[in-house]
């Protein structure tokens, strides 16, 4: 049986430092004596300044796209459409950022050299949002091109080169270490309540001195000196940082290599991983093609193609993983990264893959279909006049579920359910309850948007919906209670399968098994692109012509299929044995 699970209880002193107490959360084994954690050095500070001002413009971007292409001429679908695919290449691009940091680059330079490009594009996606100019094309070259590479880069090495920071010989800031992902989570949350509950309804309403006219302009404009000011704070401590050096070679690369060795002496299942990457990676890129190709009605086909190739991918993928052994032990010139190591990374994916898509259909709804929902109910700000609320606002009530239910979770919930159910609540049980609560947050909005169908329709015009399109007598207010169960799904979610990533992986695999994380959030993005696309007839620009819910019960559906392929994947996993087991 594995060693009983550990909880830790935190306390912020005066000084900053944080005091953790480890206890067993069931059993009869004393408890271990108090152990305290480092301070988190002033140069982490600074790494988690830009992830917050990261996902700041991100969400800002994001929470607003499909507007302000409506706003542009284009119909719902197509923007929804853009917005996924903009999503996709923000994962898509990991790949590149992951290996340009380990072998050419180093973490440092490449995130500096991200967020340059960052924001390059937030500048010109405002340009292209004056009122002025108002150019689709400048705003789609910086939201599909430059901001999805500068994110990319950015993602794919921020949380690691933050744990780089902590000398883990001592025990304290090994601590310390373990205790940075909750403070990187929390600056994430941080980012995005000030993208959605400020930025984007200037964007969409003006306010506080801005016409709403210019709205999108002065919204994009704030995001994007809000990235411009962490480029510079984080170089500003450029001396400071402890910058890893550079691999002989990238993780991704060594398990290739020894994945064609096996291939090329006849292994049937590497021959079947190998056809699974080149089918997801075609997924992706075909998602991306589609979601443009939608733009002139020309994207059935690819979007059929881009499905099949997605599940077909993941399949192959997961099949020939679950049992690596085909991995032979022997050693290849000039590859450093050894046999067993490939095979623990091989080993981790089904789970990962699983739990991503099957968390990621539920999680895309609310990313996506609960704003255009919102923006169809009763938006109007009390006691504000005709000003209202922009639909993404409500993404609100996911970052304060986060903020709100993660110390309740850590200090009391989590502890007594791992008490009474034990070995039930380990990351399985967590990642099911997580599920559970997610799928409600989508069933909760399926009753509200047929409740809103069924609803008056005012006389008012709403600012977030397609033109003379006009708000229902239903509440928006009410979208916060599925926004909320979101987020109290993801942190069930997320950072479970995160640690479970994080703590499976040899060092020298870490960096690729953040980047496969992010590669499998860009196929679950364009598996639910495909799904908006085959869709599009039941979300037509005035929702109370369409049936959007009809996306929320394909989703769910969905959902459970492939929760019970991530229950049959961690069944596995756990019976094989984790990576360190396997090493010498």
């Amino acid at each position: 049986m594995a060693e009983h699970d550990k909880i830790d209880s935190m306390q912020l002193k005066s000084d900053g430092s944080v005091i953790t107490t480890s206890v067993k959360s069931y059993g009869s084994t004393p408890e271990p004596p108090a152990r305290v954690a480092a301070a988190i050095p002033t140069v982490c500070l600074f790494i988690l300044a830009v992830e917050l001002c990261e996902r700041l413009a991100y969400y800002t971007f994001t929470g607003t796209a499909e507007f302000f292409l409506v706003k542009s001429g284009y119909s719902l679908a197509q923007a929804n459409g853009l917005t996924t695919a903009m999503a996709t290449m923000c994962m898509a691009w990991a790949i590149v950022a992951g290996w340009v940091a380990d072998v050419h680059l180093g973490r440092y330079t490449t995130i500096i050299t991200a967020g340059v490009i960052y924001a390059l594009g937030g500048l010109l996606v405002t340009t292209a949002a004056e009122p002025s100019v108002a150019s689709s094309f400048l705003y789609l070259f910086g939201l599909l091109v430059l901001v999805p590479i500068g994110t990319a880069g950015i993602k794919a090495n921020i949380s690691n080169f933050g744990a780089d920071q902590y000398d883990t010989s001592d025990p304290a800031q090994a601590l310390a270490q373990e205790q940075f992902f909750q403070w990187f989570y929390m600056s994430i949350n941080i980012g995005s309540a000030v993208a959605y509950g400020f930025l984007t309804t200037i964007a969409t309403n003006g306010g506080m001195g801005v016409s709403k006219e210019s709205g999108y302009f002065a919204a994009y404009l704030i995001a994007a000196l809000f990235m411009v000011g962490a480029v510079v704070a984080f170089v500003s401590m450029g001396s400071r940082y402890r910058v890893s050096p550079l691999q002989q070679s990238s993780a991704m690369s060594s398990i290739l290599s020894h994945v064609l060795a096996a291939s090329r002496a006849g292994s049937t299942q590497a021959k079947t991983f190998c056809a699974g990457i080149v089918l997801a990676t075609a997924s992706v890129f075909m998602s991306v093609a589609g979601a443009i190709f939608h733009a002139q009605g020309h994207s059935l086909l690819l979007s059929l193609l881009t499905f099949c190739c997605a599940l077909g991918g993941v399949f192959c993928i997961c099949i020939s993983c679950e049992y690596p052994d085909w991995l032979p032990d022997n050693e290849l010139p000039s590859v450093p990264l050894r046999a067993c190591e490939a095979r623990g990374f091989l080993r981790l994916l089904p789970v990962i893959i699983t739990s991503s898509l099957a968390f990621g259909a539920l999680y895309n709804c609310m990313q996506y279909s609960f704003q255009q929902q919102a923006c169809q109910m009763d938006l109007r700000i009390p006691f504000g006049g005709e000003a209202q609320f922009a639909g993404s606002f409500f993404m609100i009530a996911d970052c304060l579920g986060i903020a709100i239910a993660t110390p309740l979770a850590v200090g009391y919930i989590n502890p007594a359910l791992e008490s009474k159910l034990g070995s039930y609540f380990t990351h399985a049980g967590k990642f099911g309850f997580g599920m559970a609560v997610g799928a409600v947050s989508v069933a909760t909005a399926s009753y509200f948007e047929l409740t809103r169908r069924n609803s008056v329709v005012l006389g008012t015009a709403s600012n977030c919906a397609p033109d003379g399109v006009h708000m229902s007598e239903f509440s928006a207010v009410h979208m916060l209670i599925p926004f909320f169960l979101m987020g109290i799904g993801e942190i069930y979610t997320t950072p479970v399968m995160m640690h479970l990533a994080y703590a499976n992986s040899s060092p020298s695999t870490r960096t690729l098994a953040a980047v496969a994380c992010l590669l499998v959030m860009a196929i679950s993005n364009a598996i639910f692109g495909v799904q908006v696309l085959a869709l599009s007839k039941f979300m037509p620009n005035d929702l109370n012509e369409g049936h959007i819910e009809y996306g929320y019960y394909i989703s769910m559906i969905l959902a459970w299929v492939l929760y019970m392929a991530f229950v049959r994947a961690m069944k596995v996993f756990e019976s094989t044995g984790s990576l360190r087991e396997e090493q010498p």
